[in-house]
Formats: C-alpha cells, structure tokens, sequence
C-alpha cells in the first residue's frame, strides 16, 4: 500500500501565491490583452475618423462629375446650336439665289409680254411676224431653265429638324442613380496574443531532398481577360491565402485570385511588370521592367503608393517582411527598406532574374549559366548548383529547411535542391504538366508549393515528406 501523501497546509500553499509564476503569468497576460485591446480601440477611431474623409472625398468625387456632365452638356448645346446657326445661313443664300434667279427668269418673260402687247396695238402683221421668232427663242430657253429647275432638289421644301442623341432621350428614364454607396470590408491581419505567439512555428520541413513528397491538391487555369497571350512571370501569396502573380507580356497587369482558381481582382499597370511581392494585406510591390522602377500598390484602389527607381531593369523581386530584394539586368541584386531607400547593393555572377532569402543566405539562378548560387548576403559564393544543360533556370524559393526549388522553364521540369549544393531531384515534370514553369513560390507555414506555367496553368501542392 502507498504511503499517504501528506498535504501542506492552506496557509503555506498560499502564502507566497503573489509572487508565484502562476500570478506573475496572469499580470503579463493581462497587460498583454489589455495593451491588445487599447490599439484596437485606436484603430478603430481612426477607422471612424476616415470614414469622414472617405464621405468628404466621394461627395467631392460626385461634385467633379457633375460637373463634368454639366461642362460637357454646355459644350455640346453650344456646338449643336452652332451647327443649327450655320445651317439656317447656309439655306437661306440657297433660297435666295434661287429666288434671283427665278426673278430674272421673271424679268426676261415680262418683257416678252410689254413686247406683246405694245404689237397688239401698234406693230403691223408683218412687224409681229418677224417678232414672234425672236421671242419664241427667248420664251424656249426660259422654258427649260425652268424644266431643267424641275430637277434640282433646291425646288423642295426646305424644313430643319433635331434628332437628339438617343442616350439624352432616355437619360431619365435609364439613370436611375448617381452611383452606387458600397462598405467594403478587408480583411484584419490577426493579432495574436503573447502566448499564441510563442505557441506558433513553421511547420518544419524536410532537411533531405530524398525525404520530399508532393501531392497535388489542385489544379487550374488563370482566367484570361486582357488577352490571347499571357505570360506568368512571377507569383507570391497574402497571409489569408488569396494568390497575386504577374502577368508579364502583353497584359501588363497583376491579377489577385484564391486558391480554387476563382478571380477577384486585376489590376493594370502601365508598363511589362516581371514579379510580385506582397508587402501586407492591401499592398503589393511589383517591379516594371523597361520603366526600371518598383511600384508600390494598394491592391484595393489600384493606385501606386510609392515608386521606387532603379539603376537598370529590374525583374525578379521578393519581400523578407522588412526588406524588397530585386535582381536588376546589370548583374546586381539590390536591397531596399519598405520606404524604398537602397540598403546594399550585390554583384552576382552573371544576369540573374530570380532570387530567395532564407536565414542571412541568398540563393539566385543564372539562366545563361544553367546554374543555381547560394551566397551570403555580401555575394560570396558559397556553392554552385550546375543544372542540365539548356534547362534554362528560373523562379526559385526555399522551404523551411532550406532546400531549393528550382523551376527550369526550357526542360519543363521542377528540381529540389539540397541546402548545401550537393544533392538533388527532379519532382515534376511534362509527364505531370509541366509546360515551360517559370514562376514558384513555397508557404512555409503550410508546406505548400504552388508552380505556374507560362500560360497560366496552375498546381497547388502540399509537401510531405
């Protein structure tokens, strides 16, 4: 039989309870909360105070059109009545050359007819004979001037008439409103208190590429609503899950959709952007190609936040959550804080359109050398990865154990490479539908791995190991 546990007694047990780890944790939870609560109460009347901005700005917008409408109106009253002006002038001389004419032709007869009658009474039958020759002739061209009249449209009745513009005639009658007042809500990142913090780690990943199982989750094709041709260069992913990528060639635009495929939002740009990276909810940067600049995005109202310039084109771009890193045809990689000021600048060995970052490394591909580097971030080489020849690597991004992605667009294929350089595997291919896959991107906190093609076909993956 047990020994019988012998119990302390009440006053001991709490007698030092203010102290204790337990009252110590309750205090730090409750100024943890209570700070919590504090800025989102802050939030929330800013949130309130933009609201009279926003209504201030739409009744402003509203004003402007109206305007706008009432201008434009103006300008086509007063070309119309302009118009209306012109025409009556212009058919006034018609009728009254017509009636100059039909007076002279008026004239000639009349004197035919004094002609006539002073015959009547005064010539002889021999002066009246030699007479109506003459007037004969006179009286037949008169006769088919005015024949020939008889012909020409100036005899019409001349009337002006409006047809307006169908669109004004059915302007009451069709629009009904001035626009319509919607309350769009975006989505809050989650705040998450002390605890779950500490509670909240990747999901690890695999640390050999043996290990390294894909399973495909879904697949699906971008809608396609600018053009025949599209062109995925590059692709990232918001924290609540929805896909943003770049749609290169001749859409010039980034589209935003979810993970079923279904679309949300697509937004132009004004010149060939290469890549994207999602900076937080409501913002994305992007890099322009020829206009060698980063834009910064508000994905809500389309409008550049920020831009900044580049030293030459700039493609490939990522964010580390503090930092945009973007290769630049000059063979460099730049680094810029979030308010677009250059942070360092690094060589790379040869023109690179990818790059990731993970854990003070920086890895790129060279398409030119069919080759994968891995340096620190001072652009020390630590290994090289030589890929097949003319496999042409491209998009590149790493799991949470450091392993390498690596699309190869001109042999339709999708390596894993070590995180030191020496091991590999091919992990999709044709076979699995690959056709050229150019942009990737991996979700360390998921273990999901998304490629796209360039036509934009996408799969979505979760890896295993």
């Amino acid at each position: 039989m047990a020994p019988v546990k012998k119990l302390k007694p009440l006053s001991e047990v709490v007698g030092r309870v203010k102290s204790s780890a337990a009252f110590a944790d309750l205090e730090d939870r409750k100024k943890d909360i209570s700070s919590l609560i504090g800025n989102l109460i802050t939030e929330k009347q800013n949130n309130r105070a933009s609201l009279g901005v926003q209504k201030n700005k739409i009744i402003s917008e509203v004003q402007n059109i109206r305007a706008a409408i009432n201008n434009h109106l103006v300008k086509l009253e007063k070309d119309l009545l302009d118009k209306l002006d012109n025409t009556e002038k212009k058919q006034n001389e018609n009728i009254n050359r017509f009636i100059k004419k039909l007076s002279e032709m008026r004239r000639k007869v009349e004197i035919i007819s004094v002609d006539l009658e002073n015959n009547k009474q005064h010539a002889s039958n021999f002066q009246a004979f030699l007479g109506i020759h003459e007037w004969n002739k006179i009286i037949e061209i008169e006769e088919k001037n005015w024949m020939f009249l008889q012909t020409n449209q100036i005899m019409n009745h001349c009337d002006i008439h409006i047809s307006c513009s169908p669109i004004l005639m059915k302007f009451e009658e069709e629009v009904t409103e001035f626009g319509k007042i919607e309350v769009k809500f975006s989505s809050a990142k989650k705040i998450l208190l002390k605890k779950e913090k500490q509670g909240q780690m990747f999901v690890q990943a695999s640390n050999t590429v043996d290990n390294i199982t894909l399973t495909n989750i879904r697949s699906f094709q971008i809608p396609n609503e600018a053009s025949s041709t599209m062109s995925i260069s590059g692709i990232d992913m918001f924290d609540d899950g929805r896909i943003v990528l770049a749609d290169q060639y001749l859409n010039k635009r980034f589209v935003i959709m979810n993970q079923e495929g279904e679309h949300i939002k697509t937004v132009p740009l004004d010149d060939q952007c290469y890549d994207v990276a999602v900076i937080d909810k409501d913002t994305v940067a992007t890099t322009l190609i020829y206009s060698k600049k980063v834009v910064i995005v508000d994905v809500n109202s389309a409008k550049i936040q920020r831009t900044i310039p580049t030293k030459d084109q700039c493609y490939g771009i990522i964010s580390t959550g503090e930092e945009l890193v973007a290769n630049l045809y000059n063979k460099t990689i730049q680094f810029f804080d979030l308010s677009g000021n250059s942070l360092s600048t690094l060589s790379t060995v040869d023109i690179s359109f990818y790059c990731s970052v993970l854990n003070d490394k920086l890895y790129y591909t060279t398409h030119r050398r069919n080759a994968v580097y891995s340096t620190d971030l001072n652009g020390k080489v630590v290994w090289k990865f030589n890929c097949q020849k003319s496999a042409f690597p491209t998009g590149i991004t790493n799991d949470s154990a450091g392993n390498i992605f690596v699309a190869c667009i001109d042999s339709n294929k999708l390596m894993v490479v070590g995180q030191d350089g020496k091991k590999s595997r091919i992990i999709l291919t044709k076979e699995d539908g690959l056709q050229n896959p150019r942009a990737i991107y991996y979700n360390r906190t998921t273990n999901s791995l998304l490629v796209f093609n360039l036509a934009g076909q996408c799969f979505l993956y979760t890896v295993t190991n």
